[in-house]
């Protein structure tokens, strides 16, 4: 059998000189460039230091920089909020799914303990109790993370700790064994606890120190083969970290549906006011702010004269653009703050703080102010008709304030509800 020549593709005098080495070296460093670009693309890296402090550390040491250099801040940026669709919605999975995953992996510790003692014959019996006192401690946790409410980011920073120290034991039954067969149990944790933590840093973290413990257990176990241990739990925590950024992109596009449908829900599509839903959703809060401040809730309730009239003589697209401009001029007209629905069909209510109006006045700007949107022309004119009513939260119900102001509301100026088409 003929022997392979000692370069494969060139002879060895090509592969040892010195334009290949260079040639080989830039492949190399193209290599680690995309490495890190695949890497900054799925793990958030910290910060990067605000120029404004950067000039502060080099006024401290004698060297200072002028502010209109390059050295110019940069914006704060954005914070995720608290009570954001998103977060409210990785909160919820968190609290859900973490004791459910306490709960999982103590079964499978309790079960991995029995079968090892048996199947495998251990001599040391210390290594089996600490295996079962292991899953019984995640079982136990399971059922008092269940049952006690925790935030949701006090579960992942729980888990992620507990996660740790799993592996730690795993590495310390490794070095009492001198088997790296517990390590490799290891490298399942690693990739499975990340998508769980549903947070990156304590996901980062708790990967830092298992790392660091697989490779001193690893280095007296194996030997030369500990780098090849470490450079396999690396490839087990970016397998969890790519989980983890999928299932946090998918949870930001779920909160994203949610904000949407809420947004339907509570906002009229075709008028951009408030529905029935979203107006009571809020005015709880709005008689609060009320008795705080020794104010009386308005209300306001505006019925559009003749709108079936409009739709039978007109069609339905006038119909609509009839109710577009009154909304619009509510907007326009009524005060800041106030909320302004579209109570049903033809109605719609304006609900805020402070004294109710004139009805009769307020009626004949809101005519006015619809005579002038043009939406009529041609047309049988646009009226309205206007009830008011206020009292103070404590004394009163928002029902009761409704019908008061609906029971009140006339045609301005008495004039006819439908006027007559010119």
């Amino acid at each position: 059998m003929t022997p392979l020549p000692d370069g494969l593709l060139f002879p060895e005098s090509v592969l040892s000189s010195g334009w290949f080495t260079l040639l080989a070296t830039v492949v190399a460093l193209n290599t680690i460039i995309y490495v890190g670009l695949t890497l900054a693309k799925v793990i958030p890296w910290p910060r990067q230091f605000h120029p404004r402090r950067v000039r502060s550390a080099l006024d401290r040491v004698g060297v200072h920089v002028n502010e209109e250099s390059a050295m110019k801040d940069i914006p704060t940026p954005y914070v995720i909020d608290a009570d954001s669709p998103y977060e409210r919605l990785r909160q919820q999975f968190a609290r859900r799914e973490i004791p459910q995953a306490f709960a999982f992996t103590g079964g499978v510790a309790i079960v991995f303990a029995v079968m090892s003692l048996i199947v495998v014959d251990r001599s040391s019996e210390a290594i089996f109790v600490g295996e079962l006192a292991t899953g019984v401690l995640f079982l136990f946790g399971s059922v008092a993370l269940g049952y006690r409410r925790f935030r949701g980011r006090t579960l992942m920073w729980i888990w992620a700790a507990s996660s740790t120290v799993l592996v730690l034991l795993l590495a310390v039954e490794g070095y009492v064994l001198d088997s790296p067969l517990p390590l490799s149990y290891s490298f399942i944790v690693i990739a499975s606890f990340m998508p769980v933590t549903l947070a990156w840093r304590p996901a980062l973290a708790a990967v830092v120190v298992m790392i660091i413990g697989i490779g001193v257990a690893g280095a007296v176990i194996a030997g030369p083969d500990d780098v090849r241990i470490v450079i396999t739990a690396m490839l087990a925590a970016l397998v969890g970290a790519m989980v983890l950024r999928l299932r946090l992109v998918s949870i930001d596009a779920l909160a994203d549906e949610e904000a949407r449908s809420e947004a339907l829900a509570t906002t009229d599509p075709l008028t951009g006011a408030l529905t029935r839903r979203g107006l009571l959703t809020l005015v709880p809060g709005l008689a609060s702010t009320g008795q705080r401040n020794q104010q009386e809730v308005c209300v306001i309730y505006v019925d559009v004269n003749g709108l079936q009239r409009a739709n039978d003589d007109y069609g339905l697209g006038y119909g609509d653009d009839v109710l577009r401009a009154v909304s619009t001029v509510l907007r326009g007209q009524v005060r800041t703050g106030d909320l302004v629905a579209r109570w049903s069909g033809d109605e719609f209510l304006v609900t805020g703080l402070g004294d109710r109006p004139d009805p009769v006045s307020l009626a004949e700007r809101l005519n006015e102010a619809l005579r002038l949107t043009g939406v009529a022309l041609g047309k049988w004119p646009i009226t309205v008709r206007v009830g008011t009513a206020a009292g103070q939260p404590a004394d009163t119900t928002f029902e009761a304030l409704l019908a008061e102001a609906a029971a009140i509301s006339a045609p301005a100026g008495g004039q006819e509800a439908i006027p007559e088409p010119s």
